[in-house]
């Protein structure tokens, strides 16, 4: 019989599969962005003014493309590699990035810049006048310049109050001052037309001056895509390039995909972690082209949906998340009971010390992730008594998304969240 000592030194000596797994995780972001150059040359022609003749303007665009085509990604590069230029030219530039899905008007916006930006102005007692003269002020003080990133900017559009909106899209139509030390970059799913139809001519005309397409990846891209990120988290040698070719053609836009790349990074991961645990058993030695299908049949697409949503979400909704899929796995049930899953939401925020929200605050949370696809809501089912509502995550696999919703908690907590 082998002592504990025996059993840690024995795994850690196996080679495994992956070199570091969470290259493949939805969060990360590449140094190298393949088949996105054209779109970087396109911000940075609209942004050069940062660096050149900072102040003299404020910089709009519209990143604008469906799920899975680098908009995120593409835009935090940018961001990160402008500051260090600027940095080295003795420019004091910040790239914030703020999730508009989690926050409710244009104040906890510019809220949630003031503290990326780390700047000493007061989250209470100011109005949305006061808060922004303040925050002009601190910019100045500090000579500061920033890129800011509004993500899920769709949530604005649709949700804001129209003034709120105007603010965020007008900002130094609204709020005047002589050195413009703000820039804005807008991410959204939404097409431009549809945009158009949401804003009044004005300020549709001007925020879709500038728009910059993310077309949804071909098979050829996404195996570009693939071999790089394979290369940074598999061992050498354990993926073959007619792995990426599998999955390259079923994802691929010109192949009958959807271009997804987040789908096609998650269908990877999952042949990986598959062929892992039958490497261990001794069953295979590489990454299969079979594995490939055996997760690809069970991959659902539910599953990669809220996958590609779990970034956006505050530490709050998570939590809400994380007690349906408990409900869901420990009854058995295809819908559980919002009331459940409020108890169950609650237990989880004592046992990491923080303050469940209000009964208000849960049920818009549950209406706000049905809005986006991530959650099913029943009003009533068929051999259930009562007025409660119901809620359900379709058919994504439950083991899989809890383990998500784990890692995407654990982040939020160690930043703070």
């Amino acid at each position: 019989m082998s002592n504990i000592k025996e059993v840690i030194e024995s795994i850690i000596r196996r080679p495994g599969v992956f070199i570091d797994e969470t290259k493949l995780y939805p969060e990360y972001v590449p140094e190298v962005l393949p088949h996105r150059e054209e779109q970087l040359k396109q911000l940075t022609k609209m942004f050069k003014h940062v660096i050149v003749s900072p102040g003299s303007s404020s910089g709009r665009v519209v990143l604008y493309g469906s799920l899975g085509t680098g908009k995120t990604a593409t835009a935090i590069s940018f961001g990160r590699v402008m500051c260090r230029i600027a940095n080295e030219r003795g420019i004091k530039l910040k790239y914030v990035h703020v999730n508009c899905a989690s926050v409710k008007g244009a104040l906890p916006v510019l809220r949630e810049i003031k503290n990326q930006l780390g700047l000493s102005i007061p989250d209470r007692g100011l109005g949305l006048l006061e808060f922004v003269q303040a925050l002009l002020k601190e910019l100045d003080l500090n000579d500061l310049y920033a890129i800011v990133t509004l993500d899920e900017f769709d949530t604005v559009l649709t949700s804001f109050k129209a003034e709120d909106r105007y603010v965020l899209l007008r900002f130094y139509d609204v709020f005047h001052s002589e050195v413009l030390r703000l820039n804005f970059i807008y991410i959204s799913r939404m097409k431009p037309h549809e945009i158009a139809k949401v804003l009044d001519e004005v300020s549709g005309g001007y925020v879709l001056r500038n728009t910059i397409v993310f077309n949804a990846y071909r098979a050829r891209e996404l195996y570009d895509i693939l071999k790089y990120r394979a290369e940074e988290a598999f061992q050498p040698g354990v993926v073959g390039d007619e792995v990426f070719e599998y999955i390259a053609n079923l994802i691929g836009v010109d192949t009958g995909g959807d271009g997804n790349a987040r789908k096609a990074l998650a269908i990877l991961y999952a042949a990986g972690k598959l062929a892992e645990k039958e490497i261990e058993e001794g069953r295979a030695t590489r990454v299969l082209v079979d594995h490939v299908r055996a997760v690809s049949v069970r991959e659902d697409v539910s599953l990669v949906h809220v996958l590609d949503s779990l970034n956006y979400l505050n530490l709050h909704q998570l939590l809400l998340l994380k007690a349906i899929a408990l409900e869901l796995k420990s009854s058995g049930e295809d819908f559980v009971s919002i009331g459940t899953v409020e108890s169950i939401y609650r237990k989880l925020c004592t046992e990491i010390g923080v303050e469940p929200r209000k009964h208000t605050q849960v049920y818009y949370y549950v209406s706000e992730l049905a809005n986006r696809g991530i959650i099913m809501v029943r009003k009533s089912l068929k051999g259930r008594r009562g007025r409660s509502s119901y809620v359900s995550f379709g058919a994504a696999p439950l083991d899989s998304l809890l383990n998500a919703l784990n890692r995407a908690i654990a982040l939020r907590r160690e930043l703070g969240e």
